[in-house]
């Protein structure tokens, strides 16, 4: 009966941190950049699901579908940072430079250090081994830091090529690579995490680009129809018992792509996320997400319940975010400072 509470207590409240002052909104505020900004403000209430999803991923509890819907959540991740490079690469002159690589992907190797700095100093004082101070300590970093920084990077580098050299083809380009690198991890035994969400990567450079167009087909009859079958296929990888290439791969990147269009369905009608609460998490988003990790290992190497694991995973997550946050947006501010350097300065003084 306590664990009935505990998660319908934690079902409402989720519920409400969603929904909580919605609004209806106008059609003129259906342009690209409104449907951006919403994402955006989603992403701290996204990187909370993921947490929880975390805790209760091998739970049997009715919150165990929050354990599966992660895989949609690091999506929504991977689509909003390819929608917002898209709509930056048509509004910014020269976009594509030496700045980008310095406030993209070493941004991000830098935050990899950070984390893992972290990781090794909770290592010391907890007295199980989580493995972080182990010889060769290169390998450890490499194996033990978030594999979603390492994707991110690979993706950004190659937004990066196609975008500078290939022009015209720069989209098929990423699409097909995007499919073959998910297809080859797969078949050398990377986990779930490195393939089940990738596609939404290309989807989300589609959508900025030709947002006008997408909008019209996913409310058009046969975009309805392309949505049933996203959605059919998708969820079709749960009565598979034994994994292959086309659950893993396909059908769960199908089931995030369907959600990442129902969610623009969503976007269309409502506002979200336009409260304090929102805010907050949204404001810490990068740093919960990255440092929920070593306080996920902590909390189980104790074999603790999740009812009692989730708020202390949730607390401790929350307290290094807000201990990290200064020194991440100091990292950025750093990072985005080199990178005007390289701009030209009608460039800098405009942006």
């Amino acid at each position: 009966m306590c664990s009935y509470i505990f998660s319908f207590c934690v079902l409402f409240a989720f519920s409400l941190i969603v929904f909580w002052n919605c609004k209806k909104h106008s059609s003129s505020h259906l342009t690209r950049e409104f449907y951006l900004q919403n994402l955006n403000n989603l992403r701290g209430i996204f990187a909370l699901e993921i947490v929880i999803g975390h805790v209760v991923r091998y739970e049997q509890t009715i919150l165990y579908p929050l354990g599966k819907f992660m895989i949609c959540s690091v999506a929504f991740f991977f689509f909003v940072s390819a929608f917002g490079m898209a709509v930056s690469y048509e509004k910014k002159k020269d976009y594509v430079n030496i700045g980008f690589i310095l406030s993209k992907p070493v941004y991000l190797l830098t935050l990899s250090l950070l984390i893992f700095i972290l990781s090794m100093g909770v290592d010391t004082v907890c007295p199980n081994n989580l493995s972080y101070l182990i010889s060769p300590l290169w390998h450890s970093y490499l194996t033990k830091t978030n594999w979603y920084l390492w994707s991110l990077i690979v993706f950004y580098l190659l937004f990066f090529f196609s975008y500078k050299y290939l022009y015209k083809f720069h989209l098929s380009f990423i699409c097909i690579i995007t499919i073959l690198l998910s297809i080859i991890m797969y078949l050398n035994g990377s986990s779930e995490a490195w393939v089940a969400s990738s596609f939404a990567f290309p989807f989300g450079l589609i959508v900025g680009e030709h947002f006008k167009t997408v909008r019209q087909f996913i409310f058009s009859r046969k975009g309805i129809l392309t949505l049933i079958a996203l959605t059919l296929f998708g969820l079709s990888c749960l009565l598979i018992t034994t994994e292959n290439i086309t659950s893993l791969v396909f059908m769960r990147n199908s089931m995030c792509l369907a959600s990442i269009i129902i969610l623009l369905y969503i976007c269309s009608f409502l506002t979200l996320g336009n409260h304090a609460i929102a805010h907050y998490l949204n404001k810490y988003s990068t740093e919960i997400y990255l440092s929920q990790f070593i306080w996920l290992e902590v909390t189980d190497s104790y074999g603790l319940h999740y009812m009692v694991r989730m708020p202390l995973v949730l607390t401790a997550t929350f307290l290094s975010a807000m201990l990290l946050h200064p020194i991440v947006k100091s990292i950025k501010k750093f990072f985005v400072n080199c990178s005007l350097i390289h701009l030209p300065k009608i460039f800098r003084q405009k942006y």
